[in-house]
């Protein structure tokens, strides 16, 4: 059995901490300012990798690696230059032109990481269909 999906419950695992911790942060200073980005960390980060990770431990087995492997880095890397640019929005209150470059090139990866994502659970649809045809 692949490794891959451990992949994704391991970053699922970071992102949670980290979210976790950037929530007890806000709680203990009253800084609620970056909330937005705490809760794309959360939502993106977390609860979207680990129902990867489900899927392709359960239902994915047989997704092409390189699928699989391009779900995994374009949805990691987005979710961290994504929360990169919020953070640096947010905590050091950047302007918005420096970090217009971070949002152009986030958005789109974590965009066609749900893509291949979608991808995949199309062709193990198609797979099951054609299995019990």
């Amino acid at each position: 059995m692949s490794r891959w999906p451990n992949a994704f419950f391991m970053m699922a695992a970071v992102c949670i901490i980290i979210g976790t911790c950037w929530g007890l942060y806000m709680s203990v200073t009253h800084d609620f300012r970056s909330a937005p980005a705490h809760a794309h960390l959360n939502l993106l980060g977390f609860m979207s990798l680990s129902v990867m990770g489900g899927f392709y431990a359960l239902l994915g087995k047989d997704t092409p690696k390189w699928l699989m492997i391009s779900n995994f880095f374009l949805n990691s890397v987005g979710v961290v230059i994504m929360i990169t640019g919020l953070g640096l929005l947010f905590f050091e209150k950047a302007p918005l032109e420096k970090l217009i470059p971070l949002m152009i090139v986030s958005e789109p990866m974590i965009i066609l990481g749900f893509v291949s994502f979608f991808a995949a659970v199309a062709l193990s649809f198609r797979r099951k269909a054609l299995a019990t045809a």
